[in-house]
């Protein structure tokens, strides 16, 4: 009871041991809903975080005393807890502001686990849907870009230089306008280097930006799924602050946050047409290749046939002279004479 805490403070001040006070309140609201109704309730749970507010402190847990008292205000539930080491003597009582925001962040983290987990559970579910929705975007541009020739591909890049406006001949007007920047930003993505949002030169980053905002507008799952990663990062926030102003900018780097992610989705669009160009070009040179190759191949079969028909004309005069009515030698030497001219032997 109090008369006992007196006489321990008493006998710690004789003995020149530094007591700390630290004091842990929730709205009336939440300490409902941690059933922080009565003294036995705020002891358990006092009892459960007392370690955290003493490590931080750099008490260990054999030299730690402490005592707590509840108030339980309507508006401000609350409790005092004093607590000291028992093996230090004339400490410096100073305690810099970085320890009780440290017990505070650990604390939040520790009484609202749950919460906090299922706020990254469906952070993480809006940022797979933000990815697989841009997927199947890229794999169906992909998809159209493999079914090109390189010659028509080439005279697409032609009119897009042409003409600003030109739209892709896709089934959706939105995948037309989306699949035309991604090809007019491919130009302005040198091929070689790292590809990262953050890597990008200014005015190429604004084009990534207005494509951004483009998606959010007119697809409304990317939308959605934004909306929400924004939400669960909110939540998870007011946690650790009410503080309107501090809620708003946090919002507004959660908003940063989802962008850039799609950011990058959309760069991950510029590396599959720089692969695809890489395989058109390899495809383009193998063609050429061939034929080269068919050409050389006609023009040394023809030169085989003048030859064979060359000969034929030559079997046919040593016919007329009576070559092959010689003697073996002499049949020799008439080969050799004309085995210059296509005839083989």
């Amino acid at each position: 009871d109090w008369k006992e805490i007196a006489r321990r403070v008493y006998a710690n001040s004789r003995k020149n041991i530094t007591m700390y006070r630290s004091v842990v309140s929730f709205s009336e609201e939440t300490a409902k809903e941690l059933l922080l109704t009565d003294q036995k309730s705020w002891q358990r749970y006092i009892e459960n975080h007392i370690m955290t507010i003493a490590e931080k402190n750099g008490v260990k847990r054999e030299h730690l005393q402490w005592a707590s008292a509840v108030h339980g205000e309507k508006a401000h539930p609350h409790i005092h807890v004093v607590f000291w080491d028992t093996s230090v003597r004339a400490k410096n009582p100073y305690v810099p502001p970085a320890i009780p925001g440290a017990i505070r962040r650990q604390m939040i983290k520790d009484t609202f686990a749950d919460k906090i987990r299922l706020c990254g559970q469906v952070k993480d579910e809006s940022l797979r849907s933000m990815r697989k929705i841009t997927d199947e975007m890229v794999d169906e541009f992909e998809r159209y870009l493999r079914r090109m020739k390189p010659e028509q591909y080439q005279e697409i890049n032609r009119k897009l230089d042409e003409e600003l406006s030109y739209e892709l001949p896709f089934p959706e007007k939105t995948v037309n306008e989306l699949g035309s920047r991604l090809l007019q930003l491919r130009r302005a993505i040198p091929e070689n280097g790292r590809i990262a949002y953050q890597l990008l030169p200014p005015e190429v980053k604004t084009q990534v930006d207005e494509m951004v905002e483009d998606m959010i507008r007119h697809f409304p799952t990317v939308r959605e799924s934004v909306e929400i990663y924004c939400e669960a990062k909110k939540r998870q926030a007011a946690l650790y602050s009410t503080d309107p102003a501090y809620l708003d900018q946090k919002a507004g780097v959660y908003e940063k946050e989802a962008k850039k992610v799609l950011a990058n989705r959309i760069l991950s669009g510029v590396r599959m047409v720089i692969r695809l160009e890489g395989e058109m070009r390899t495809e383009q040179y193998i063609h050429d290749r061939k034929a080269i190759y068919a050409e050389q191949i006609i023009l040394e079969s023809l030169d085989i046939l003048a030859g064979v028909a060359d000969c034929e004309d030559n079997i046919d005069d040593g016919r007329k002279a009576g070559a092959f009515q010689l003697s073996k030698e002499a049949r020799k030497e008439w080969y050799l004479k004309n085995q210059d001219k296509g005839y083989e032997h």
